[in-house]
Formats: C-alpha cells, structure tokens, sequence
C-alpha cells in the first residue's frame, strides 16, 4: 500500500474516495510527559522506517507474536511476517521518503497506551510533494526499554 501511495504521488485520504481531507479534531501539540513519551516512540519508529536499518525499526516495536500491522485490506500476524513479508521489501522505498505525523488522542492506563494520528509522506529531498496521507491508531506497551508498538492500524 505504502509503495502505491507513492507512486501515485497524489492527495489520497485513507476512507475517503476523493481529495476531501476527513473532518479531524486539531493536532495537539503540549501533551504531559508520558504521552509525550509515547508519542516520541512512534515519531522514532516512523524515522527508523525512513533509515533502511531493519535492526533500528526493531528498537520500537514487539518482535514477537504479539505485534500486527493492519494496513489498508493487508494483515501481518507476528513480528516475523510483518518484517519478511512486508517491510523489508519495502525498506529500500522509504529511504526516499520522510513521514509526518499529527497526533489527535494519546491515551494511557498502566502499562498500555494508544494515539491516533494523521501521517503524511513526503520526500527526503527536493519540493514538498503529497506522496500520501491517512489516519492511524497504534497500541503501544511500555517495557523496560520503554515504549514499544505492539499493533498498528493505517
């Protein structure tokens, strides 16, 4: 999906059928410590996907069975699928691109925590273009080597 948002390199809203932006809360931007935590995981891992270094994206996420990808209609069960079937064959496009993201809801209880948030792809170089845009949720866990994406859905 990621290599189809590219390559169409147009305004493409994850639900919509055409160029409309959804309707969406404003992005916060002063969230307490903890969140802020959180948040800086995904923002890690988004730019560790962007780095072309397996081992780097692996620091903020379960590699274990417990750990699924939901992406548009494709699923990865387990963090061996997501990493062999998914994105090591995309490693090398990402380098090329960088990610936004516009956090909505950050919510933690305990030692599970969530966010939602709009992504943008955008190239590493050159003019701004919209290689794609979407709204996410990811379920983090926190560790003791903090944060760690348990399940995404974009």
């Amino acid at each position: 999906v990621l290599l189809l948002l590219m390559a169409s390199a147009s305004t493409t809203w994850a639900g919509s059928t055409g160029d409309s932006k959804p309707s969406l809360p404003p992005a916060v931007t002063d969230w307490p410590a903890q969140e802020t935590a959180l948040i800086e995981a995904v923002e890690a891992y988004h730019t560790a996907l962007t780095s072309g270094d397996l081992s780097s994206v692996e620091q903020y996420v379960r590699t274990d069975d417990q750990f699924v990808m939901l992406e548009g209609s494709h699923s990865n069960w387990g963090w061996a699928d997501y990493r062999d079937n998914h994105l090591t064959p995309e490693l090398g496009d990402l380098g090329q691109v960088r990610f936004r993201l516009n956090f909505f809801r950050v919510s933690i209880d305990g030692s599970l925590g969530y966010a939602t948030f709009e992504y943008e792809i955008l190239p590493k170089e050159g003019p701004e273009m919209d290689f794609g845009r979407g709204l996410a949720t990811v379920v983090l866990v926190l560790t003791d080597d903090g944060w760690k994406i348990q399940h995404m859905h974009t």
